[in-house]
């Protein structure tokens, strides 16, 4: 038997598991009419018009499994027998194909093989010579007389060695695997010893008695033959026709210093990507040719450790999410933030569903792969005795030659091909938003990211971006620079050693844009984009693609402003507000002040705090939307308190002792914290026209009142002077309501004509106090108007009303942001009553706790004459209608 003449170059097919095609044997691969096109187009190519029978319908059969389309080294070269037209489906045709002789393919060669090469590949036929008969050693013919049916006996006897190794694996029901690892070997002595174990394997499982006289054994030669399949691509011996070749240990071509790495090689092999052991077989190659004293032998030896180091497929993570519990564990480990809250529940539920659904369609393929494995298993069997009759198993003859017959393909109808531009559908992707949490420092922004972590049983790791002005550190170096490392994103997936940690981009607002190094935030695009962060390139890695589909990014920033429009695109906001002072005494109780306790070397016992003595600290001696510079300020007190109590143990005179107090009482707080710099912050008692109390928001999360302060200058000419480092745009709406006010003057009373002038002979002073810091924003236009009002009347306004909200130059009053801190800011003030537009009302409601709304009343207006008549009463006016809408502003 001769090895059949092959042409120069042959185009590759791929054949899905379980189907792997051995020589003189005959398999049907169903293609799709867009398939079949590049079949046919690649063989009319290959026969580039000559014809010959050595070349007419050849093609290569290469076997590749379904959740792993890596292609190995060896294949199958095949005659096309005929194509049929599937009766089951319209678009799907039947290649039937016979097997000629096994080939090894090239390295160069792409490790992955998903669709069709348009162009022919160069392969190179493997072949040796066939013995007549079998080596005394191998009892294959007994054990297939064992397995075989009785009718095909006469038929196995005059079968070669190789071929009846071959049509055992196949017809048996031998595992792919199995089958795939006997493609490659081409020494028949070797292939039958493997066969022969399989097949003893085989019988134990199904419990048959093997012959009498054959050795249950293993040969030792098989180890060594074990030992080769496991060696990664490119380290084998390319000429393995001797069992001297194929013994011989790759390891002996390495240097000493990198055999334990590729011992680390050969250990993660099975947890590698398809595209990270073609670049470490490249790269091993490589480097072993490469001297060590070379500094590109410590650039390429690193490189390979990083690879080595990456979690590819490994991932750690709890199903089993119980919303309750989770619920349970926010609600116990944070105050407050009852939006952030919901949103993370709902996050946990929708991801238990989604993920749900993905286990019961694997789970759902897997039977439906299992269960065409196994009704193929048994057609195999059932076509056993049609084999006989129909002679299937019938040796090909080398003279046949058949030519193609080719049906009219539709070139219309096209089927999606699966490429390697698109992610495995084998992994769970969850492509949910990511969160960005928003708020002043100090509200528990890390803490949830790490509670809902904890919820998903995924490790947690924190990116601090602050300051990062560099592109390199997020997309990394490229190794061609001294002291080259990967990015931010691959050193991070490194130190938690799995494919889907919860990462938190710690304050995100803090990156830099553009400069001399790049624009980090545009390098951010790609990770934070669940399109396309499944193949997320970093220069340090090359060609080695990170897949960060699998990672929950959580995003935390304390204001939007500086955040890129794109990047912010990508995220969905959750504003975290600051704590009221209710929130921030629970939160002092509960977390603060046993950590200081402790922190201090004390227990409980030791050291006692009321609910008085926190809450004096919360409001005297803190500003803040947060809780750090209250734990400071508990922090002093236990410390005092630690003091007193080592002194109380020292050993002194017992006239000199003291007895230890361990209760913090309200003189303890000024004598150990000192005068407190703010003190209740109160409106001014004092009431005159012209003075009115605004609300602010100063954008870290604190909200207060804002003092308007106006008065009449004798001498002037009607002029308009403004102090207190306002902004352009607060400048421009205390100029657009002093226009207002003067065309109101003679509605209001200030004037007794049209034509009089309502400032002769006076300048107005606009004045904001703390000058120091900046005021800018449309949110003080209702208060400027009322305070000119209150000046030119001559009217006071009550000292308990506080006002927010802009107008336009007609008179209408437009929605401002910031009400939930403004609110709370006034209610810690003391203010009983808030007049601002009615567009805010959906705000107050869902955004201000109860406890506040509960204890203000709060007045909605459309126009600026309604806040008006709030304040002063419809007996204002001059007299004659208003040219407004009059609504009842308490609805």
């Amino acid at each position: 038997m001769t090895t059949p003449l092959l042409p120069s170059s042959l185009p590759l097919i791929p054949l899905r598991s379980p189907q792997v095609l051995f020589p003189h044997l005959r398999a049907s691969i169903p293609l799709s009419s867009t398939q079949l096109s590049l079949v046919i187009d690649a063989v009319q190519s290959n026969l580039g018009g000559k014809g010959g029978n050595g070349e007419r319908g050849m093609i290569g059969i290469v076997p590749v499994a379904d959740h792993d389309r890596r292609v190995g080294r060896w294949g199958c070269a095949a005659r096309i027998k005929s194509i049929q037209k599937s009766s089951d489906e319209d678009d799907l045709y039947i290649l039937l194909v016979e097997g000629l002789t096994r080939i090894r393919l090239p390295r160069s060669l792409p490790p992955v093989l998903s669709i069709l090469p348009s162009i022919p590949i160069p392969t190179s036929p493997y072949s040796l010579a066939i013995p007549a008969t079998i080596p005394s050693s191998t009892d294959l013919l007994p054990l297939a007389l064992k397995l075989l049916p009785e009718q095909l006996h006469s038929r196995i006897n005059a079968l070669p060695a190789s071929l009846l190794a071959d049509i055992l694996v196949t017809i048996l029901g031998v595992d792919w695997d199995s089958k795939v690892e006997l493609l490659g070997i081409p020494d028949i002595e070797q292939r039958c010893d493997r066969v022969r174990e399989i097949l003893l394997d085989l019988m134990s499982s199904k419990g048959i008695q093997p012959p009498e006289g054959i050795n249950n054994e293993k040969p030792s030669k098989s180890n060594a033959l074990i030992v080769r399949s496991r060696v990664p691509l490119g380290l084998t011996s390319s000429n393995s026709k001797s069992n001297t070749s194929s013994n011989t240990n790759p390891l002996d071509k390495l240097p000493e210093d990198l055999q334990p790495l590729f011992k680390l090689y050969q250990k993660r092999l099975s947890e590698l990507s398809k595209t990270a052991i073609e670049t470490l077989d490249r790269e091993l190659k490589r480097l072993s040719k490469i001297p060590p004293q070379s500094a590109e032998y410590g650039v390429a030896k690193t490189y390979i450790e990083w690879i080595l180091a990456l979690p590819f497929k490994k991932v750690s993570e709890n199903y089993e999410i119980d919303l309750k519990n989770a619920r349970d564990k926010l609600d116990a480990d944070h105050e407050g933030l009852d939006k952030i809250k919901k949103r993370v529940i709902e996050y946990l539920a929708v991801y238990r569903l989604k993920r749900q659904l993905f286990v019961e369609s694997q789970e759902k393929r897997k039977l439906q792969n299992s269960s065409n494995l196994s009704n193929e298993q048994s057609q195999s069997t059932e076509k056993l005795d049609k084999e006989v009759e129909n002679d299937l198993l019938e040796l090909i003859p080398s003279s046949e030659r058949q030519s193609i017959s080719i049906p009219n393909i539709p070139q219309n109808d096209k089927n999606i091909i699966e490429n390697d531009d698109e992610p495995s559908t084998d992994v769970y992707r969850d492509k949910g938003p990511i969160l960005l949490l928003v708020g002043p420092p100090g509200v528990g922004k890390t803490s949830i990211a790490k509670s809902l972590a904890n919820s998903l049983g995924r490790k947690f790791h924190r990116i601090s971006l602050g300051g990062v002005r560099d592109e390199a550190e997020i997309r990394g170096h490229r190794r061609t620079y001294v002291g080259a490392l990967p990015g931010l994103l691959v050193q991070a997936m490194r130190k938690v050693g799995v494919s889907n940690p919860l990462i938190l981009l710690d304050e995100l607002d803090k990156v830099e844009h553009g400069g001399f190094h790049g624009d980090p935030s545009a390098a951010l695009l790609e990770a934070l984009d669940p399109a396309q962060n499944w193949n997320f390139h970093d220069h340090y890695m090359g060609d080695v693609p990170i897949d960060l589909s699998q990672v929950l990014f959580i995003a935390t920033a304390n204001q939007l402003d500086s955040i890129s429009w794109p990047l912010l695109d990508r995220c969905e906001v959750i504003e975290c507000s600051g704590y009221i002072t209710p929130e921030k005494l629970s939160i002092a109780k509960k977390f603060l002040l046993p950590k200081q306790i402790k922190e201090c070397g004390l227990n409980d016992t030791q050291i006692k705090m009321n609910e008085e003595v926190l809450e004096k600290v919360i409001i005297d001696y803190t500003r803040e939307a947060g809780v750090r510079n209250l734990e400071r300020q508990i922090g002093k007190l236990c410390r005092s308190k630690a003091v007193e109590f080592s002194i109380s143990r020292e050993p002194v005179s017992p006239q000199d002792k003291q007895a230890y107090q361990p209760n913090v009482v309200m003189e303890d707080v000024e004598r150990i914290l000192g005068i407190s710099h703010y003190g209740r912050e109160r409106p001014e008692t004092n009431v005159r026209p012209g003075v009115i109390n605004g609300l602010s928001y100063n954008g870290s999360g604190n909200g207060g009142l804002l003092i308007i302060e106006t008065l009449l200058i004798p001498g002037g000419s009607g002029k308009l002077v403004t102090t207190g480092r306002l902004g352009e745009v607060f400048r421009e709406s205390i100029e657009l309501c002093f226009t207002w006010v003067k065309s109101r003057s003679l509605s209001l009373g200030i004037t007794t004509s049209p034509s009089e002038n309502p400032l002769k002979g006076y300048d107005v002073h606009y004045h904001i106090p703390e000058g120091a810091i900046p005021k800018d924003g449309p949110s003080a236009g209702i208060a400027t108007v009322l305070a000119f009002v209150s000046l030119l009347t001559g009217r006071p306004i009550d000292v308990e009303i506080a006002v927010t909200g802009e107008m336009s130059l007609r008179g209408s009053c437009l929605r401002i942001g910031g009400v939930k801190e403004k609110v709370i800011g006034a209610h810690r003030a003391g203010v009983k009553k808030i007049v601002l537009p009615r567009t805010n009302r959906p705000d107050v409601m869902t955004d201000v706790p109860e406890l506040v709304r509960n204890d203000i009343q709060f007045i909605y207006v459309d126009k600026i004459e309604q806040a008006i008549e709030e304040v002063w009463g419809k007996d204002i006016w001059a007299g004659g209608d208003k040219d407004f809408i009059k609504v009842d502003a308490r609805l």
